[in-house]
This record gives structure tokens, C-alpha cells and sequence, in this order.
């Protein structure tokens, strides 16, 4: 791997932002129209600095998530940059207040922004620093849309404009025959040859959950994301015994002590989880080797920039959900081509952030 220069964190900034998700993410609970992310922007004494995001999901979270990370950081100045020992030391310090929520959120951030720094200051992407390499993912597209008008033409302009070989979508109409006429509205628009994934962000219940994944799996659908409750272990167990179509999950596991609990239940045959509910870099880094241990195929969740680094050194790599949240914000998004995300050669997160943009948009 590459050699890093000692680094000792001398500050950090932690800023608030709440950008417009242009179009709306919709799903079965309604729409998701801003995205309040919670910035954390490192200086080390050495010189080279880190930054990296997570999105508090809800305006409401945004402020305490910020401040919370504030709090935490402080904690850390005058630290050698370590992230993984500094990561164990917080999952200790913190055990009687509990490391799920916001609490996990926050040092994720600080988690992701001193990976950040360490990379910068090797002049490798984090990929490489992790081992990996930078070489194209395979990627799909995460539709924001809802129902089949909206879905169909989102579909196709994916496949059409960077390849996508493969598409997610929200399916939780009040009817089955609503979910199914989605499915072959945006199969029909993206031809028999592009990979199909839906996911019910956890609103059926188990007889529904069935009854919906029979009839899927009969349309060529190649997995069922979240369809019961992220914690109902031992539905999703029974669930995914019964299914030919595999059962996906993992994006709302909290830490690698909560995806060992669903994985040793067998609750998933397919897993994503989520670098910010992770607690970071170093948590995913821990989740990759969980679902290595279980030989099950991991794929990320959203953070596309932190996920994109971090998928290439994945034993059990699957797919990269391409979903920008942060785009409003940066100068330079990942770029899309022949169906896979190219990873950034530049170094660390590969983050440029559009400082206007974040003036604009600050909370």
C-alpha cells in the first residue's frame, strides 16, 4: 500500500447545508425534495486537509447532526489522524449513550473526512490507499420517479445517455397490479436486456410482502429491496426462504454489529450497506469483510463519492448505486459511462466542492 506522512488533526469546520434534490425523490411515503447534508472539513498541522458529507435524511436533523459532529470533533484536535483507532476509541467512549442515529452519523463524518486527509496527503484516490484500484464499477441507476409514466422515460434516459445496464425503482402502490404495471411500463422502456431491481423502503407486512414477491418474481425482477421493516430479522428470514427472488437489504443497519445480527439470521441473500450508517470508512471497511465471511453480494448505498473509493477493495463486490444527492453542491460530479461510475484519480474522496453553492444553500 501506499506510505502516508504522519498527520495531527488541528482543526476541524463543520458546516450545515440544505441544497434542492432536483427532481424530488419519491417513494411509497411521499416525496423528498432537499437534501440537508452536514459538511466536515479537516486541517491537519501538516498541511493537507479532508472533507466528506452525510445526509441528516430530514431538515429537522440537520442542526443537532451538526452540532453533535461539532462536539465530537472537538474531541479529536491535537489527535494523530487515525481514523480506525480513533473510530473504536468513540464506539467505546460513547457505549452508555448508544452509537446508533445521530451518534453514528457524526463520527462517520469525522470517520470519512480524516480517510479523506490520509489520501490527499499520499497524492493516491483512497481507493488505492485501501489497496484497490480505480477501474470502472458497474452501476446502476437509482430512479427517483414514481409510477410508470415517470419511471419509464427516467429509465430509458439512463440506458440512453451513460449505458445503464441495470435500474432501481420505489414500488408500494395501495394495489399490486399498480406495482406490476411500473414494472412493465419501465421494462418495456428499457428492452429485456437491462437489469431490474425495485425496493419498498420497509412498507408491506409479511403475508403482503409474499404476495407482492411471487407475482415480482415473475417478472424477471432481480431483487426486492427492504420490504418489510430494516429490523424484522425473522420475517425477512422466513421471507427470503420462500422467494426465488432474492431479498436485498442493509441501508438502514446501523454499524457492523447490526448487519452481523441480519446476516447471521439470514435475513438477506443479497446486502448494501450504508457508508454513513456504517460509521464511516473504517465501518464499511468492517462490512465489507462481514459479508465477505458470509460469501453475500455487497453493493453501497447513495455516497457515491465515499462508496465508489471503497467498493473496489469489497471481496464480495456487487453493484454501485448511483443516486447524487451531493450534486447540487460540488464542481465535479462522478462521471457515468458504459454502464459503470469512473472512479476520480484524484486523491483522497475525490470531493470538489462549488463554495458558492454551499454559501447559497447553507443552513
Amino acid at each position: 500500500m501506499t506510505a502516508v506522512p504522519p498527520l495531527t488533526i488541528r482543526s476541524f469546520r463543520i458546516r450545515a447545508v440544505d441544497a434542492p434534490l432536483d427532481p424530488p425523490l419519491c417513494n411509497s411515503l411521499g416525496r423528498i425534495t432537499r437534501a440537508p447534508l452536514v459538511i466536515a472539513e479537516l486541517q491537519t498541522a501538516e498541511g493537507p486537509r479532508g472533507s466528506a458529507y452525510v445526509f441528516a435524511y430530514t431538515p429537522a436533523a440537520l442542526l443537532p447532526l451538526a452540532a453533535l459532529a461539532h462536539n465530537l470533533a472537538e474531541g479529536l484536535v491535537g489527535r494523530p489522524c487515525a481514523p480506525q483507532p480513533l473510530w473504536q476509541e468513540q464506539q467505546e467512549r460513547l457505549r452508555l449513550l448508544g452509537t446508533e442515529g445521530l451518534v453514528t452519523m457524526a463520527i462517520a463524518v469525522l470517520d470519512m473526512a480524516m480517510w479523506d486527509a490520509l489520501g490527499q496527503a499520499a497524492g493516491v484516490p483512497l481507493a488505492v490507499l485501501l489497496g484497490g484500484t480505480t477501474d470502472p464499477l458497474p452501476a446502476y441507476a437509482s430512479l427517483r420517479g414514481w409510477g410508470p409514466a415517470m419511471l419509464e422515460a427516467e429509465a430509458a434516459a439512463a440506458v440512453a445517455a451513460w449505458g445503464a445496464r441495470a435500474v432501481k425503482f420505489k414500488l408500494g402502490h395501495p394495489r399490486l397490479e399498480e406495482d406490476l404495471d411500473t414494472v412493465r411500463a419501465v421494462r418495456a422502456a428499457v428492452g429485456p436486456d437491462v437489469e431490474i431491481m425495485v425496493d419498498y423502503n420497509q412498507a408491506l407486512s409479511r403475508p403482503e410482502a409474499l404476495r407482492r414477491g411471487l407475482a415480482l418474481q415473475r417478472q424477471d425482477v432481480r431483487w426486492i429491496e427492504e420490504p418489510l421493516h430494516a429490523t424484522d430479522d425473522e420475517g425477512l428470514a422466513e421471507l427470503s426462504q420462500r422467494l426465488a427472488i432474492p431479498v436485498q437489504g442493509g441501508e438502514n443497519w446501523w454499524g457492523p454489529a447490526g448487519m452481523a445480527r441480519s446476516l447471521a439470521a439470514r435475513a438477506v441473500r443479497l446486502c448494501m450497506p450504508d457508508v454513513m450508517k456504517m460509521g464511516g470508512i473504517t465501518g464499511f471497511l468492517r462490512a465489507a469483510a462481514i459479508a465477505a465471511a458470509h460469501r453475500i453480494p455487497m453493493s453501497s448505498h447513495i455516497f457515491i463519492e465515499a462508496s465508489a473509493q471503497c467498493l473496489p477493495v469489497v471481496p464480495t463486490r456487487h453493484w454501485l448505486e448511483h443516486l447524487d444527492l451531493a450534486a447540487p453542491l460540488l464542481a465535479e460530479t462522478i462521471a457515468l459511462r458504459d454502464g459503470c461510475a469512473l472512479v476520480p484519480d484524484r486523491p483522497g474522496l475525490g470531493l470538489r466542492w462549488d463554495e458558492a453553492a454551499l454559501a447559497r444553500y447553507a443552513a
